[in-house]
């Protein structure tokens, strides 16, 4: 698969700052056709060569690689965001780390919904601890399970340590399950998934970079890294607006990336 001048997949998984990839090889097992295939990746200069282990046919290989290239963002335009990267005091300290990688988006829609639950309230490594149990316990260890998998033994989610997020997942699992497909922006109406988390799946997951959700952290970062103190989210979000544009959503993710994470 041809990919944009700039995209560097060693740089994605040096330091894996989103979706996707569960371990530390660039390797995902996925779902197609509720068999598990995995899925390696190879960067040959300007290609990004994928290698599928497993029963998929033509159409099967075509739509693996139409969502991989999706979820990889592999042809992505990020001149402008540089630009931006390059004229700010703190993220341009990171510019080396920021060029060439990309947001990962998750292979599903489910997948990127419930990994958005289990990322309320709880750190980066508690986060990714939290999805690993859930892969392990319904996943064979491997790949990420369907919502009917789930919904069959829903009273094992709270051994995977996802404590009161347990119902939140429960009712996704239906929502995904019973649902119009088609109809993403329902899943406000899942228990537990409001506005801040639409915000971030708008981001990570439909790959709209202007979408920039509110929490402590980034309050933290303005204050500590730009020495602003602002009052409200109001401010908040438009202090963002002014210093990054359309990529708001982006630089968040990549401040707190490389500012706080404590994986």
């Amino acid at each position: 698969m041809p990919v944009a001048d700039d995209f560097n997949l060693a740089n994605i998984i040096r330091f894996k700052p989103f979706f996707f990839f569960f371990g530390e090889a660039p390797v995902r097992t996925v779902l197609y056709k509720e068999k598990p295939v995995v899925l390696e990746f190879f960067q040959d200069g300007s290609y990004l060569e994928m290698k599928i282990d497993g029963d998929v046919d033509a159409e099967g290989v075509e739509f693996l690689k139409q969502r991989v290239s999706y979820c990889f963002g592999i042809n992505e335009e990020f001149s402008d965001f540089y630009t931006i990267v390059r004229d700010d005091k703190v993220l341009n300290c990171h510019y080396d780390s920021i060029y060439g990688n990309r947001l990962l988006s998750a292979f599903s829609d489910f997948e990127a919904a419930v990994c958005i639950i289990c990322s309320q309230n709880v750190s980066f490594r508690q986060y990714k601890a939290m999805v690993g149990k859930i892969v392990d316990a319904y996943g064979d260890g491997v790949y990420f399970p369907e919502p009917g998998q789930i919904l069959a033994r829903p009273e094992i989610l709270l051994k995977c340590g996802v404590g009161y997020r347990d119902k939140f997942i429960v009712d996704m699992c239906k929502h995904f399950r019973f649902r119009d497909k088609t109809d993403l922006m329902r899943m406000s109406e899942v228990l537990g998934f409001g506005p801040y988390s639409m915000d971030i799946f708008r981001l990570f997951q439909l790959r709209d970079y202007g979408y920039f959700y509110v929490d402590r952290l980034i309050k933290k970062i303005f204050h500590s890294a730009y020495r602003v103190d602002l009052l409200n989210d109001f401010e908040v979000r438009s202090f963002a607006k002014k210093k990054f544009g359309k990529f708001g959503g982006l630089a968040e993710v990549y401040l707190q990336k490389f500012l706080c994470d404590n994986r």
